[in-house]
């Protein structure tokens, strides 16, 4: 299904959120012009936090939720399943801090940052346009993308 235009932004954050996830995973390929160590990585992921992903669940839980929230069961569900993955998203990037197992956190981090994209997308998003289709038209110019262009 085409995304909506209204909440295409979001999508398009979530292309770069799944090319973060594939680098950040164990035995990943190098990527030209990303970091291929783990200190590396994890800076990598530190600075995609405070520039793009922090910002992005804000829109989706500012914006996006409030306005789709409490008009359909299944979408309140899927809501609330990935509020919880944002908070794991977060405490997997703060753990990068203190963890000793870095590779392992970063292997975490990149399947549950995927597995939560795919979710959005694949149902969440989808539950949403069927649901409330031109409706989101009022979300016009309230959701920019985080990042513009086609670079982590």
């Amino acid at each position: 299904m085409k995304r909506h235009k209204n909440i295409i932004a979001l999508s398009h954050d979530h292309h770069h959120g799944l090319m973060l996830a594939q680098l950040i995973k164990k035995n990943a390929p190098e990527y030209k012009g990303l970091p291929t160590d783990l200190i590396g990585k994890v800076n990598h992921v530190k600075d995609s936090w405070e520039k793009e992903l922090n910002l992005h669940f804000e829109n989706e839980e500012n914006i996006l939720f409030p306005f789709v929230k409490g008009k359909d069961e299944e979408i309140d569900k899927l809501i609330e399943e990935v509020l919880e993955e944002h908070k794991l998203i977060e405490s997997l990037v703060k753990k990068l801090d203190t963890h000793s197992d870095i590779e392992s956190t970063l292997d975490q981090l990149g399947k549950a940052l995927e597995s939560h994209i795919r979710k959005e997308e694949r149902e969440l998003f989808q539950k949403i346009q069927l649901s409330f289709g031109e409706e989101l038209n009022k979300l016009e110019g309230k959701i920019i993308a985080v990042k513009d262009d086609c670079g982590i």
